[in-house]
């Protein structure tokens, strides 16, 4: 990409304040560059290295907060100490699925293959062990087949959620 491919920002902001099109956009007119009611098509480039998608990680929590009540509330063994323990389970259950289980996924994958994916949910399973172990009295789960149990109810509510009240298929 060239230097006219791209626009100056003040520019382009004062544009839109002022309702005229930037000199950039001006010149390549002509050479029918793609323009939406007569102001450029603008893309902006993510910075970094792409890796942590915020609006993901806190759709992700609300989404934890709401499937943790609503899985403590229906499984016996799977106990959550109110409404603020949820919220602090949803963060750490979201900070371990950030960072923590994309190693675990990593090491157990020839398991998770020859299980045909069925290792996937043991590995879910641990992940909420690891977040009642890290809560202690505030988040309690009697066994690891309760969080066995419990993944996989969590696992098919939350895509519920994602695709049929949120209507995102995928973040």
């Amino acid at each position: 990409m060239s230097d006219k491919d791209f626009y100056d920002e003040d520019e382009v902001i004062n544009s839109m304040v002022d309702g005229k099109i930037p000199r950039q956009a001006e010149d390549s007119q002509s050479s029918g560059r793609p323009h939406i009611n007569g102001r450029p098509n603008i893309h902006i480039q993510q910075g970094g290295c792409g890796c942590f998608d915020t609006r993901k990680m806190v759709v992700n929590f609300l989404i934890y907060s709401v499937v943790l009540m609503v899985t403590a509330g229906l499984f016996p063994g799977f106990y959550l100490d109110g409404i603020f323990a949820a919220f602090q389970a949803a963060l750490i259950l979201t900070l371990l699925n950030t960072f923590v289980k994309p190693f675990i996924v990593l090491f157990t994958f020839p398991l998770t293959v020859v299980s045909l994916g069925l290792f996937y949910l043991v590995i879910n399973g641990i992940i909420i062990m690891m977040t009642a172990n890290m809560m202690r009295d505030a988040f309690i789960i009697t066994n690891f087949f309760v969080a066995f149990c419990a993944a996989i109810f969590i696992s098919i509510l939350q895509s519920f959620i994602r695709k049929k009240i949120l209507k995102v298929d995928q973040l």
